[in-house]
């Protein structure tokens, strides 16, 4: 098997007769046509408006050459290789299993896409933010896989709260696929391997985060454990890497990446001071060591009551916003009452409280200063200075500014 290139965050790769790639849309298929079905109406109101303003999302990103047009709302738009890109509807979808809608792609032996459609399950979509739910099937649409950034539209647990924006992660991803400028001469590219045990680590994921602690951009190492993470626009970042081992595994992924076995390692930084990124250059030979077993994993986060006790926890990110006092709780496997703790790695974040402990989580209470950015936020959990662990885009900060990527 060819290994496959890397790009920012994760592009939906397969194994085809010329090798393993990812796979995308060629320049000629712009802009993209689509066809709603009138069946859509009955789980969508308006579909044609929240529909185009779900593929509006992915077109609106700074940097992109993404365009696509809405052939309108017409009688048996149905999924299959036809020629016809479509959103339509499929009763028990994916009957007791919970899912709430498919995309389907297809694709020539080269990656070039050559039509995909989307299915909506009628009644489970009826529980979710259609705008938001149709927006996550777009980015498969375009070519991406599901992300391993909580804050991500592509992170694959939909919630049903209301439409929120797409992460710095995945905006840089979709403008890296999608270019209007040539991204070696706009932004950075970084590249490096990430080591474990036995080597060269498959499907680790390896984040850059800014001084808010932001996950502006990601990869998924290759078989051999390298990484090339393309359109990272200039800035200061730290750089680590964290197994896929809960909330999102390699079995939410498809294709090439969903063949990578469980690596649990120790979530690891790249040595050093934070790496200055300039645009236009390549940064090589960036070795995160990953050696070890991980024990330590946290998979579930909430806001505490008044109490500081009562909590509802989940996989999903929590927002917050600036100049909040929160108290936030995080639970997973290996926690040792009163020996783990947690930091938020921003510092826009102050913890006012000592730890608490209850069962299987540890809880405290941060403020957020006001003038705290629009973001992600990355939690970094510990049982000892040598054991760590991330939950990478944990929090969504609604703060003073939008975070936008911007080539200059």
């Amino acid at each position: 098997m060819v290994a496959a290139s890397a790009f920012a965050g994760a592009s939906l790769t397969y194994t085809l007769s010329t090798g393993t790639q990812p796979v995308s849309w060629p320049a000629k298929a712009f802009p993209i046509h689509y066809q709603i079905d009138k069946r859509v109406a009955n789980v969508v109101a308006q579909p044609a408006t929240v529909i185009d303003r779900a593929f509006g999302e992915w077109s609106d990103v700074a940097d992109t050459s993404l365009s696509f047009t809405d052939d309108g709302v017409v009688d048996n738009a149905i999924a299959g290789h036809d020629g016809r890109n479509t959103v339509s509807v499929l009763d028990d979808l994916f009957k007791n299993q919970n899912y709430i809608a498919l995309t389907t792609n297809w694709c020539d032996d080269y990656g070039h896409m050559t039509e995909a459609d989307i299915q909506i399950d009628p009644v489970e979509a009826k529980k979710y933010n259609a705008q938001q739910l149709i927006a996550h099937e777009a980015g498969h649409f375009l070519g991406l896989d599901h992300s391993a950034v909580l804050t991500s539209v592509m992170y694959p647990y939909v919630g049903s709260g209301p439409v929120t924006p797409l992460d710095s992660d995945e905006r840089v991803q979709i403008a890296t696929m999608y270019p209007k400028l040539d991204p070696t001469l706009s932004a950075a590219t970084l590249m490096g391997k990430v080591t474990g045990d036995d080597g060269g680590i498959f499907a680790a994921q390896v984040v850059a985060i800014d001084g808010h602690g932001n996950a502006v951009a990601s990869a998924l190492t290759n078989e051999s454990g390298d990484f090339v993470m393309r359109g990272v626009p200039a800035g200061a970042y730290r750089i680590y890497a964290e197994p896929l081992d809960g909330p999102v595994e390699s079995s939410n992924l498809s294709g090439f990446y969903r063949a990578a076995k469980l690596k649990a390692f120790p979530t690891r930084f790249l040595p050093g001071p934070p790496l200055q990124v300039e645009n236009g250059k390549v940064y090589g030979n960036l070795i995160v060591n990953s050696n070890g077993v991980a024990r330590l994993n946290p998979i579930w986060i909430g806001l505490c009551g008044a109490n500081g006790v009562d909590t509802t926890l989940s996989a999903n990110a929590v927002n917050v916003r600036a100049g909040q006092s929160v108290t936030l709780a995080v639970a997973g496997d290996g926690f040792i009452s009163g020996l783990t703790k947690f930091e938020v790695l921003s510092p826009n974040f102050r913890r006012t409280s000592d730890f608490r402990y209850a069962g299987n989580y540890v809880s405290a209470t941060f403020a957020i200063d006001p003038m705290t950015p629009s973001g992600s936020a990355v939690i970094l959990v510990s049982n000892s200075a040598s054991e760590e662990a991330t939950l990478t885009g944990a929090l969504r900060v609604e703060g003073t500014q939008r975070t936008r990527v911007v080539r200059r």
